[in-house]
């Protein structure tokens, strides 16, 4: 659970807009990116990754809801900047700006392709992470009054054991790379008026390791992966709102050549419930009652997440009255505190009474002196 104010780390207040958001990301991205500082690469690096984490939950109106009320975001977006869509280089926040090129298109953006010294690194370029996995289990209200544990199935890719995942025959069956020599990098010179500039790029035909397959694994057909139905047990958590989302860490894809695995993103999808409605950790319903029980007051017998429920109504219960019923709601995610049960009574007046009926009314108001329509005939 992240322990930052997401709105100090990009600088901005709790009203700023989605545009103020983006501005103040932009420029942060900018300034902190780890190719401007060389000499304390690491300190840039992790001011990055804070300014990433703080605008992947700031840029997203479900996920800035929910730290706003809790904060937090489920067991917290992962600093990491993958995305539900793919792989190590967070793509929908760099996509807002760039069009999905990566950290790398930044940086071309802000100082030109020749600007980048560093040769690519062949294993980096090779090693993929796995995808993140995102599904959706349906719960009652019942269900969140008190939690529990909830069994899912799902299927997701996991790495070829015939070939450790490099998609090769027996894991071995490799050559060099005919077109970069095995160096992973094509080497480029461009003329310029202040002399010749040497770039490099990734070898687009081995992705940058240096070797290509020479015989695929029979088993994955080269992918380096193969498909499993997985289960798994989660908990839902007592007082989990509709669509707040639960992160399980490594239970999505398999990487690609000994990347780290996804993450699995559990979506709560909370059902709702034909006479009880919730607000927050409360509830609210509605109670019918005849008007001689309001007057006289009555035990009655009240819907609670619980079940039914023994009320003892007070005489003189007025029309649209509300009973307020302390501790029957729902927990608060983050104290634990039950929320409240609140009943408007709904006082039922009949349209017509029999003449028993009629005559006991008359005789009441005649005691109250109170003027009323006699019954003709």
């Amino acid at each position: 659970m992240a322990k930052k104010d997401y709105y100090e780390v990009l600088g901005v207040t709790k009203e700023a807009t989605q545009d103020d958001v983006k501005k103040a990301y932009r420029k942060l991205a900018k300034k902190w990116h780890p190719d401007l500082h060389q000499d304390d690469r690491a300190q840039a690096e992790k001011m990055f990754k804070e300014i990433t984490e703080a605008y992947e939950v700031l840029s997203d109106a479900e996920k800035r809801a929910m730290y706003d009320r809790y904060g937090f975001v489920g067991d917290q977006v992962p600093p990491n900047y993958r995305t539900a869509g793919g792989g190590r280089d967070g793509g929908s926040i760099f996509n807002d700006f760039f069009g999905g090129g990566g950290v790398g298109d930044i940086f071309d953006m802000f100082f030109g392709n020749q600007g980048r010294s560093r040769q690519a690194n062949p294993e980096d370029a090779y090693v993929r992470a796995g995808e993140d996995l995102q599904i959706s289990v349906q719960v009652t209200l019942k269900d969140v009054m008190k939690g529990f544990d909830k069994e899912i199935e799902y299927e997701r890719y996991v790495a070829c054991d015939s070939c450790k995942g490099n998609g090769s025959k027996d894991g071995t069956s490799f050559r060099t790379c005919p077109q970069c020599g095995g160096r992973g990098v094509i080497v480029q010179e461009t003329r310029t008026f202040i002399g010749n500039i040497s770039s490099s790029r990734t070898c687009p035909r081995c992705r940058g390791s240096g070797k290509i397959t020479e015989e695929n694994c029979p088993t994955c057909k080269g992918n380096g992966r193969l498909t499993e139905r997985k289960k798994i047990r989660v908990k839902i958590p007592a007082g989990a709102e509709d669509q707040m989302r639960l992160r399980i860490a490594g239970a999505g894809n398999a990487g690609v050549g000994g990347g780290s695995a996804g993450d699995l993103y559990v979506m709560i999808r909370v059902q709702s419930h034909p006479r009880l409605k919730r607000q927050g950790k409360d509830i609210y319903s509605e109670v019918g009652v005849s008007y001689i029980q309001a007057i006289l007051g009555a035990t009655i017998e009240i819907e609670t997440l619980e079940g039914n429920m023994p009320f003892k109504l007070e005489a003189g219960t007025q029309p649209n009255e509300t009973i307020r019923m302390r501790g029957k709601g729902l927990p608060d995610l983050r104290s634990g505190l039950l929320g409240d049960h609140y009943v408007k009574v709904n006082v039922a007046i009949p349209k017509r009474v029999n003449r028993k009926e009629r005559k006991l009314l008359e005789e009441i108001a005649a005691l109250k002196s109170e003027p009323v329509e006699q019954e003709v005939g």
